[in-house]
């Protein structure tokens, strides 16, 4: 029973838990920008560790090369994503 009430609010055919829907694929990309925020204050407090000594520069080239392509993957992600969020809505505005 709770599984049919659950998905019954979403439009027939089109469960809302489904990976391909305009409410999850825009929860995706929010919480995309927000591990994106993440890296960016991670990749700050980094730096500020290498400043005042507390991590060596080997550490820090290391973590800083991981944040970067972290980061990059992370953008391309929320790319990919928001123009799925994109091609959906136009779809949902044609379907209407």
């Amino acid at each position: 029973m709770a599984g049919e009430t659950s998905m019954s609010w979403g439009k027939v055919g089109r469960p809302m838990n489904a990976s391909n829907s305009l409410a999850f694929m825009e929860i995706r990309l929010r919480s995309i920008g927000k591990a994106l925020d993440e890296v960016k204050t991670k990749r700050v407090r980094l730096e500020h560790e290498l400043r005042n000594g507390h991590v060596p520069e080997s550490e820090y080239a290391s973590s800083l090369l991981k944040l970067i392509v972290e980061s990059n993957t992370l953008s391309k992600e929320r790319e990919e994503v928001a123009e799925k969020v994109k091609v959906l809505k136009n779809k949902d505005l044609a379907q209407r």
